[in-house]
C-alpha cells in the first residue's frame, strides 16, 4: 500500500512538472513575442496553452483519488493540498499568458504607436517570465534552504514588476495628453501589462505553498 501512495505522489509530482513545463515554453514565447514584436509568436504561445484546463483536471483528480484511497496526514497531507492549490496558480497564469498574447496581437495590429511603450513592456515581461519560471521549478525542490532563497529571489522579480508597471503606467497617462483620441486604446495596453504584473504575483503564491507543503506553518497567497 505504501509504495503505490509513493508511486501516486511521484505520477502527480510529474504531471505539475509536465504542466508547468508547458506553461514555460508559452510564457517564453510571449516574451519572444514582445520583444520582437511578432504576432505570431503570441499566437504560438496561446496555441502551446489551449489544452492546460485539461491537464489541470486531471492533476486534481489524482489528488483528490490519492487523499481517498490513502488518507495521509500531517506532512504528506499539506503536500497534497499545497499541490492543488498550486494546479489554480498554474492554471491562472496560463491564463494570464493568453489573454496577454491574444490582446497583444490587437494591439500591434492596431493604430497605437506601441514602439514608444515597447522598452518597458518588454522589461515586465521578462521579469514576470522570470518569476514563473522560478516557481515553477520550486515543486522540484525539497530542501528548505533551497526554498527560501528561491522565495527571495521571486520576491525580487515581483517587487521589479511591480516598479516596471508603475513606470509604464506614468508613462501611458503621459502619452494620453498628447493623443487624447487614442485614450481608450492606451488605458486597454495598461491593462494588458496587469496580466503580466498577476503572473508575478502568482509565482510567489507558488512557492510560498511549496513552502508550506515543506515546513507548514499558515499558509499564505494573495
Amino acid at each position: 500500500m505504501l509504495q503505490k501512495y509513493e508511486e501516486s505522489l511521484i505520477e502527480i509530482k510529474k504531471m505539475l512538472l509536465g504542466l508547468g513545463s508547458e506553461i514555460i515554453m508559452a510564457s517564453e514565447k510571449a516574451l519572444s513575442g514582445m520583444e520582437s514584436l511578432d504576432v505570431t509568436r503570441f499566437e504560438s504561445a496561446r496555441t502551446l496553452l489551449k489544452n492546460i484546463e485539461a491537464q489541470a483536471n486531471a492533476i486534481d483528480n489524482e489528488i483528490v483519488v490519492t487523499l481517498a484511497l490513502f488518507g495521509p496526514e500531517a506532512k504528506d497531507l499539506r503536500k497534497m493540498v499545497a499541490y492543488l492549490k498550486i494546479t489554480n496558480e498554474l492554471v491562472k497564469i496560463a491564463e494570464n499568458i493568453r489573454s496577454f498574447s491574444k490582446r497583444m496581437v490587437g494591439h500591434l495590429q492596431g493604430d497605437v504607436p506601441f514602439v514608444s511603450l515597447h522598452e518597458y513592456s518588454s522589461h515586465l515581461c521578462r521579469t514576470s517570465v522570470q518569476a514563473v519560471k522560478l516557481a515553477i521549478g520550486t515543486i522540484d525542490i525539497g530542501d528548505k534552504e533551497t526554498l527560501e532563497d528561491t522565495y527571495r529571489k521571486v520576491k525580487v522579480e515581483e517587487s521589479k514588476s511591480d516598479d516596471l508597471y508603475t513606470i509604464l503606467e506614468k508613462n501611458i497617462l503621459s502619452d494620453l495628453t498628447k493623443t487624447i483620441d487614442q485614450s481608450a486604446d492606451f488605458i486597454q495596453i495598461l491593462s494588458t501589462m496587469r496580466k503580466l504584473e498577476r503572473m508575478a504575483d502568482r509565482s510567489v503564491n507558488i512557492v510560498q505553498l511549496m513552502i508550506f507543503s515543506r515546513v507548514g506553518g499558515e499558509m499564505k497567497t494573495y
